[in-house]
């Protein structure tokens, strides 16, 4: 793999910083010969480009030209770009043209090693080392991986070498475009946390049922609709994420997770807390936001049913209560509540009566 990097943080040219990209990937470094102006696109290799403005990145399309390798070296070959992407506009415009030296380094996973003490953040690198490998973080290494590969690639096809990760305590796999969890995670019967948020998972996966050690799971943004009744066998579940999904209703199912100190159901199309959340007796803190450009947007109009949680200390209802300039009576009734947000509701804040929640220590109004 090649790799061309243009980094600018000149003014007017975006809000913060602009970077472009350009990754040639090829099976051999002999395909590409010397002094002949190799066409783009190519059989005998790849070309991908992005341009990126701050956190934002897109894909170049339909990048050509040439690229000619100018001498023999195996370890530093020189090669010239022409190449040119199709705009907005549908117009041809240059992407790249320059001659560049690349020092290639067979030895730099051995050079490099060194004692992570168990965090990693590099897949490839995690599975030369299984034993060692406590918590691995895959955010930064699936976007590099789309990014080498293209918005159609997929996941990285070693997502399912995962379960050799035997002693993995902690996994994030958010932003890997999973439409499915890769084989072999039901195979980590150590992973207390697991983050999966950010992904197009449309039913919940049953594998994970096989964690028994599984205390903290994310499942925000994906587009789960329901919840099965047998997630009841998650026992270690401690606390679970379900924010911005495509849930219709109250997910009756979690009410079986009676282990839970933690849940989150932002967006979940909620008017009403029922009553059966009673039954999470070891609930601590509850979010119920609201956001204003969701179709599934929480507009909570009776909160009764939290009188139930005798040990709530936290309380989320950013943007998530039906119009209403009062702070709804049950919550002044939460007599353990620490934390309470309500911002980016209709309420007069400077009607709430603090004198009456004396646990209160943050209130975000």
């Amino acid at each position: 793999m090649l790799h061309y990097r243009y980094f600018s943080n000149r003014p007017h040219i975006s809000d913060t910083w602009y970077e472009k990209e350009v990754f040639v990937r090829l099976k051999q470094l002999i395909d590409l010969p010397v002094g002949q102006a190799m066409p783009v696109p190519n059989a005998a290799f790849a070309v991908i480009g992005f341009d990126r403005a701050t956190w934002h990145f897109e894909q170049f399309a339909g990048i050509a030209g040439t690229i000619t390798r100018l001498n023999n070296s195996r370890t530093q070959p020189r090669l010239r770009f022409d190449l040119q992407y199709v705009n907005w506009k549908k117009k041809r415009q240059p992407l790249l043209r320059h001659t560049f030296t690349f020092r290639l380094d067979s030895t730099y996973f051995e050079r490099t090693r060194k004692d992570y003490k168990g965090q990693y953040d590099d897949l490839r690198l995690a599975l030369k080392e299984p034993a060692k490998v406590k918590s691995l973080d895959l955010v930064t290494y699936a976007i590099q991986y789309e990014k080498r590969n293209g918005r159609d690639s997929g996941p990285d096809t070693l997502y399912s070498r995962l379960g050799e990760l035997y002693n993995l305590d902690s996994l994030s796999l958010h932003l890997s475009d999973l439409k499915s969890l890769p084989e072999g995670i039901g195979k980590l019967k150590r992973l207390k946390k697991l983050d999966l948020g950010y992904n197009d998972l449309t039913e919940f996966p049953v594998v994970l049922y096989q964690l028994d050690s599984l205390q903290e799971l994310n499942l925000e943004c994906n587009q789960l609709d329901s919840i099965p009744k047998a997630v009841r066998q998650m026992k270690s579940l401690r606390r679970l994420n379900l924010n911005d999904n495509h849930l219709l209703e109250y997910p009756a199912a979690v009410n079986g997770l009676t282990g839970l100190r933690e849940l989150h159901l932002g967006n979940a199309n909620l008017s009403v807390v029922p009553a059966s959340i009673g039954r999470l007796q070891h609930l601590e803190k509850l979010g119920l936001r609201g956001f204003w450009n969701s179709k599934r947007r929480n507009q909570l109009e009776n909160l009764d049913a939290l009188l139930a949680l005798p040990q709530l200390r936290s309380l989320d209802l950013r943007g998530g209560l039906a119009d209403s300039v009062r702070l709804p009576e049950p919550i002044y009734q939460l007599h353990k509540l620490e934390e309470l947000n309500v911002e980016w509701n209709s309420l007069d804040s400077t009607a709430i009566d603090l004198r009456r929640l004396p646990k209160l220590r943050k209130l975000e109004r």
